[in-house]
């Protein structure tokens, strides 16, 4: 198995940008997208390194937010239940504002004729517009995948009382953004502070096509066709001569230090307290599977056996269980200190591949995708072994036949394990994995979330133009109303 390590260059960079970005971090305030951003680069002289830096530590961390993995039932909480219960009011967006004006700041300064020469200095301004535009998009993605239409074209200029653009318009530039800035790269140096790839341009090129694949499908409820918009996109970025992420030696990944401020996000959320642990959904779909990921997934308990924390107790229930029972940890491979954590990986991009060729977008073979999306996860987490796979694929459970949305979607949601908030919109997009939500419900229509509530001072601040996207939900502004997308 081969996988992507940081190299010493890497941890030199981190560590030299470590104080700056600790800065950035513990200064940076919440703000509404309305005010972010007012003048960029007139504060102060930037640094496109360490923002740059800041911004990829920020993105990090959404692949280990805990919300959307309650949501598709990965984890259970492990003494005060809310989350899984559903009970989840209006969220701030104030974690994405700070890393989108970092990412816009990036892109004036090396845009506006009188810092473009200074920004020189660290990487070609072609280079540094092309990896901030990427980010960007996949952060807005993230942000409209919460909360449907949001604040975009009039964000981060300081506009007061932004509009919130439809979901509909966001994804359709933040595809035109991948595909400029996948084109926009040039043959001078590449970023510095990039603690993720490491200026490695081929890889970047790779993420942005692999972005505009996963966004694509995203958007197939909307546009079915194999000649639709979506298709269309989708073959594009598929077809493009700089690739996407095909094989584990292409995975996109965090490699972490052992370094509590640059950590692995799992083991720095289970430091102190274990509030989470992997679900009995999970645990029971892979002892019934025989599944040898099992064992990187999950830590046997004290009595050496696999048991999941049952999903969606109540404190109560949770007492009374836990007082006669042991429940298995998240596995060390996850969350340890310097464990990697992955952004896309082959797997993942097996599985949306062989998602498009069901549908009928492509030509390719959905059936060699499926096997092959289980394989690369398999050799990704080291289980690989050629007999017990040929057992596997031949398994009535997992044999590509019958059900074969069903069977993808099962296996695309144990190969994206513990990575949440990719799956939630999955989930919500196919339908699968199948879920059953807790009964003991503390929302008003008892089902999984389908969004998150816009910020509460919205109403009061922008009331005009909240009152206008709130008009477009099918069920106002509750967690019930499915985004665009999923209509």
């Amino acid at each position: 198995m081969r996988k992507m390590k940081s190299t010493i260059k890497t941890k030199s960079i981190i560590a030299s940008l470590l104080v700056s970005v600790l800065f950035l971090a513990n200064s940076c305030e919440e703000y509404d997208f309305g005010d972010t951003n007012v003048n960029p680069g007139q504060t102060g002289t930037p640094l496109p390194n360490a923002l740059l830096t800041s911004a990829l530590w920020s993105v990090s961390g959404y692949e280990t937010q805990t919300t959307p993995s309650l949501y598709v039932q990965y984890l259970s909480e492990t003494q005060y239940p809310e989350t899984s219960l559903y009970a989840v009011g209006p969220v701030s967006w104030g974690e994405y504002t700070g890393v989108l004006q970092n990412l816009n700041t990036i892109i004036n300064y090396n845009t506006d004729a009188d810092t473009k020469t200074k920004a020189l200095d660290f990487g070609s301004n072609a280079n540094q517009i092309a990896v901030a535009r990427i980010l960007k998009a996949h952060v807005f993605s993230k942000v409209t995948d919460k909360w449907g239409d949001v604040p975009y074209s009039e964000a981060l200029n300081g506009n007061t009382f932004p509009s919130y653009d439809t979901q509909e318009s966001i994804y359709k530039d933040i595809l035109k953004e991948l595909t400029e800035a996948e084109n926009g790269f040039d043959a001078g140096a590449m970023p510095s502070g990039d603690i993720m790839l490491n200026g490695d341009k081929a890889k970047w090129k790779k993420l942005a096509n692999s972005l505009r694949m996963i966004y694509s499908l995203r958007l197939s409820k909307r546009y079915p066709g194999a000649n639709d918009y979506a298709a269309t996109q989708f073959k594009a970025a598929l077809n493009d001569a700089d690739g996407y992420v095909a094989s584990n030696a292409d995975n996109i990944l965090y490699a972490h230090l052992d370094n509590n401020n640059f950590a692995n996000r799992w083991y720095s959320l289970f430091l102190t307290r274990a509030d989470y642990t992997i679900s009995d959904v999970m645990i029971d779909k892979l002892v019934a599977k025989n599944d040898p990921r099992l064992a990187v997934y999950a830590n046997k308990n004290s009595n050496d056996v696999y048991v999941g924390l049952p999903y969606g107790y109540t404190r109560d229930q949770l007492i009374t269980w836990t007082a006669n029972n042991q429940y298995s940890l998240m596995g060390d491979a996850i969350t340890g200190q310097t464990s990697d954590s992955y952004f896309i990986t082959a797997s993942y991009m097996d599985f949306t591949r062989a998602e498009a060729a069901q549908l009928g977008w492509t030509t390719e073979v959905a059936a060699t995708l499926y096997a092959k999306g289980i394989e690369d996860s398999w050799r990704q987490r080291g289980v690989y072994d050629a007999a017990a796979f040929a057992t596997y694929l031949a398994d009535a459970q997992n044999a590509y036949v019958g059900n074969t949305a069903a069977k993808l979607g099962d296996q695309k949601w144990i190969a994206a394990f513990p990575d949440g908030f990719e799956m939630w919109s999955d989930w919500r997009r196919t339908g699968y994995p199948v879920l059953t939500p807790t009964p003991n419900n503390l929302n008003d229509n008892g089902n999984i979330p389908l969004r998150y509530g816009y910020p509460s001072n919205e109403s009061d601040l922008n009331s005009e133009k909240y009152d206008a996207a709130v008009a477009r939900l099918a069920n106002g502004d509750t967690d019930n109303s499915p985004v665009w997308w999923d209509n």
